[in-house]
C-alpha cells in the first residue's frame, strides 16, 4: 500500500499556508527577523558633508575647509544619535628675525548628541601668516595668530587659533589655543596656552627665549596640544615646538595634530625643530629651508594639522613660517 499524500488533506494544506505566510512576514530577506511586533527597525544616523570614510563600525566626515554637516535622518532602534567630534584650529605664524615659533591651534574633542535633522555649520580655521621679510633690526616683524575652528552644534565645540611667535621688538609670544614662543632675547616669555580656558585644556604655553640676550639670540618654541614649547636652552640653541596630540576619529588609526613651531636662532646656533603634529622647524641663519623660502626663514606648519609656523632667523629678508590650517572630523556608529 503506497504512502498517502498529506497535501490532499484540507487541514494540512491550511497549516502549510499559515506557515508560509509566517516566514514571508518575518524572514522575507532570507535572514533573521528584522523586527518584532511593535518594534522600530534599527537604522544608523544618515548624514553628508566633507570627505567620508568607512572603517570598523564607524563612518567619519572630514572637513579640511569650511562647509556643512547635513543630518538627513536620525538613527532609529538600537543605533545611537551620538557623534564624536574633533576640532583643531589654525596654527599661529612664526615671528621674523631670530623669532619664536608659532603656537599650535587649539585641539578639542567631545561626544555630542544629534537631536534633529538639518545642517550644522563647520568652520575650519586658517593658519596665521608668518612674519613678512624683515629689513634689519628696525624692521623686525611679527606674524598673525591662527583662526578658530568650530562645530556649530547647539552645544558648540570651538577651538582657538594658535598664538604668533614673538620677536625682539614684539617680544612675547602671543597667547592662543597654544601660545607662541618668546622672541630672542633677554628671556622674553612665551604666550599662554589654553586661551580662552576650557577643560580639558586645548593647548599649552610657548617657551621662553634665551635669558642673556647675547650670542646667537635663540628663541623659544611654540606650544603644542600635547606639550609646552621648549625654552631656548642656551644662546646657541633655540627651543623646539611642543608635541601635538593624537586622535583616531578620521580613519580608526591615530593621527597627530597641533604641534608647535620651532624657535629660530641667529648666527652660529641651531634652530628648534617643529613639534610632532605639523609644527614647522625654526630657521637657522643663512640656511636655505626646504620649502623654497628665503635663507634663514621658518618652515610653514603642515596644512590641516593646526601646526605652528617656525620662527624666522636671518639674514634679511628671512620670514616666519605660516601656521597650518585646522581640521574638523565627525564620526558616528553605522554598524553594531
Amino acid at each position: 500500500m503506497g504512502v498517502r499524500s498529506t497535501g490532499s488533506h484540507p487541514t494540512t494544506t491550511q497549516a502549510d499556508g499559515h506557515l508560509l505566510e509566517y516566514f514571508r512576514q518575518n524572514f522575507s530577506a532570507g535572514g533573521g527577523a528584522t523586527k518584532g511586533v511593535g518594534e522600530v527597525a534599527a537604522a544608523a544616523l544618515d548624514a553628508s558633508g566633507g570627505t567620508t570614510t568607512l572603517y570598523g563600525n564607524y563612518k567619519s566626515h572630514t572637513f579640511t575647509s569650511s562647509g556643512s554637516f547635513v543630518v538627513n535622518s536620525l538613527a532609529t532602534g538600537t543605533f545611537p544619535n551620538d557623534v564624536d567630534v574633533l576640532v583643531v584650529a589654525g596654527g599661529g605664524g612664526g615671528g621674523g628675525r631670530h623669532a619664536g615659533g608659532g603656537g599650535a591651534g587649539g585641539f578639542r574633542t567631545a561626544p555630542l548628541t544629534i537631536s534633529s535633522t538639518g545642517s550644522i555649520t563647520v568652520t575650519v580655521g586658517a593658519g596665521g601668516n608668518g612674519a613678512p621679510a624683515s629689513t634689519g633690526s628696525s624692521g623686525e616683524t611679527q606674524g598673525t595668530s591662527g583662526s578658530a575652528s568650530n562645530f556649530a552644534h547647539p552645544s558648540p565645540l570651538q577651538s582657538a587659533g594658535g598664538g604668533f611667535g614673538g620677536n625682539p621688538n614684539q617680544a612675547s609670544g602671543q597667547p592662543g589655543g597654544s601660545g607662541g614662543g618668546g622672541g630672542a632675547a633677554n628671556g622674553n616669555p612665551g604666550g599662554n596656552g589654553n586661551q580662552p580656558p576650557v577643560s580639558p585644556p586645548q593647548g599649552n604655553p610657548g617657551g621662553q627665549a634665551t635669558p642673556s640676550g647675547g650670542g646667537s639670540y635663540a628663541a623659544g618654541g611654540g606650544g603644542g596640544a600635547g606639550g609646552s614649547g621648549s625654552p631656548a636652552p642656551s644662546d646657541n640653541a633655540a627651543g623646539p615646538g611642543g608635541a601635538g596630540s593624537t586622535n583616531d576619529y578620521r580613519t580608526g588609526s591615530n593621527i597627530t595634530y597641533a604641534g608647535g613651531g620651532g624657535g629660530a636662532c641667529w648666527s652660529g646656533g641651531s634652530a628648534g625643530g617643529g613639534g610632532t603634529g605639523g609644527g614647522g622647524p625654526g630657521g637657522t641663519f643663512n640656511n636655505v629651508p626646504a620649502n623654497g623660502l628665503p635663507n634663514g626663514s621658518g618652515v610653514h606648519g603642515t596644512a590641516n594639522t593646526g601646526g605652528g609656523g617656525g620662527g624666522g632667523a636671518g639674514p634679511d629678508p628671512a620670514k616666519g613660517g605660516d601656521g597650518g590650517s585646522g581640521i574638523v572630523v565627525i564620526r558616528y556608529q553605522t554598524t553594531t
